[in-house]
């Protein structure tokens, strides 16, 4: 009850105040102008972010999730990464400074008490108490996310689809868990992102921009540690990386098909998934539609192999795994740019890093 109540909150809000801040963003000059890399014709509001995060912060106050810790860290270490990535839409950050920003909101996140302090042997059950290595744990997963939900923010609509994906399957994942008080918390953000979709999907209306991107990315982090990578059952923590996997491997992707052409790791280009999607006429709404698919398929296994002994769930998720690599270097993604230096053809909110 209290996990409907929260996700209806979160999605009525949304839905109403996504338009209030499109409009607000228009006339203060929020918009992404379009360019030699954007997907959109006309100058986009990208401020789609904020809407984002008081819709899902807003619904957590009002649904007192259980996990107390989860909820400050959301609402605190939320609001940091949304002011660095607002800061990213208008100024344009250098690297080095959103790293530094993004490193800051995980510090919140860890000071507040969200921690990989310890991780279960999947086979024994046994804990492993990490010690000094839960920092900068900590802080690779939080950042991790946070760029990696930013990165998949190249079309109308992926980004925040496949987080809504994944925030409802982590409702689930933490529930079979037994992490009661994180549902909650999981379906605010799971209602706020499907009440900005309306707006978002193509032709999108408004951006959520790096500041709604690396939010979200945060809320995924905090979510995950709270509810399965704390709990007894570790191999539940397969749910939301499965259901990322879509973002996760072609980050990878790129990381390779980069320094297999001798390009700088950060450099752009558009050879990513949903670029090789789109040469193949597919479109733009089925583009994004097929990677829901997909997302919600392995959010389905993520589930599966969480839940089922560690001798067929690890197979299970790695027979995934090993699928999507053989699609990928079917589909050319693990070569050489054929566009090197590519001009990059999406690239929706303001300081995507594609």
């Amino acid at each position: 009850m209290q996990t409907s109540y929260a996700f209806l909150a979160a999605f009525a809000l949304s839905l109403f105040l996504t338009p209030l801040v499109r409009q607000l963003a228009r006339k203060v000059g929020a918009l992404v102008y379009p360019n030699d890399r954007s997907v959109h014709k006309v100058p986009v509001p990208h401020l789609g972010g904020v809407a984002i995060y008081v819709s899902s912060v807003t619904a957590i106050l009002i649904s007192r999730p259980l996990d107390k810790t989860a909820e400050t860290a959301l609402i605190l270490g939320g609001l940091v990464i949304l002011a660095v990535g607002m800061l990213d839409d208008f100024l344009t950050l250098r690297p080095w400074q959103k790293f530094l920003g993004q490193a800051v909101s995980a510090g919140v996140v860890m000071a507040i008490g969200v921690d990989i302090s310890f991780l279960t042997n999947p086979f024994s059950g046994s804990l492993t108490v990490l010690g000094f290595l839960a920092v900068p744990l900590t802080l690779l997963w939080v950042i991790s996310f946070e760029n990696l939900v930013n990165f998949s923010d190249g079309l109308d609509g992926l980004a925040a689809g496949i987080t809504g994906i994944t925030a409802t399957v982590i409702i689930f994942a933490s529930a079979k868990a037994g992490a009661f008080g994180v549902p909650p918390a999981a379906a605010a953000i799971a209602g706020s992102v499907l009440g900005f979709l309306p707006y978002n999907f193509h032709p999108a209306s408004v951006f959520m921009g790096d500041a709604g991107a690396m939010y979200l990315g945060l809320a995924v982090a905090v979510l995950s540690v709270q509810g399965l990578v704390k709990s007894a059952v570790f191999m539940s923590v397969l749910a939301p990386i499965l259901t990322m996997m879509v973002p996760i491997s072609d980050m990878a992707f790129a990381v390779v098909r980069r320094k297999l052409g001798g390009l700088p790791v950060l450099q752009a280009d558009h050879d990513h998934l949903h670029h090789r999607l789109l040469e193949l006429g597919i479109g733009q709404r089925n583009v994004v539609l097929s990677i829901y698919l997909v997302s919600i398929a392995f959010g389905g296994l993520g589930l599966i192999s969480g839940f089922v002994p560690v001798s067929s769930g690890g197979p299970i998720a790695g027979l995934a795994i090993l699928g999507l690599f053989v699609v990928a270097y079917r589909a050319g993604l693990l070569g050489l740019s054929a566009r090197r230096g590519g001009k990059r053809q999406s690239g929706q909110n303001a300081g995507d890093q594609g």
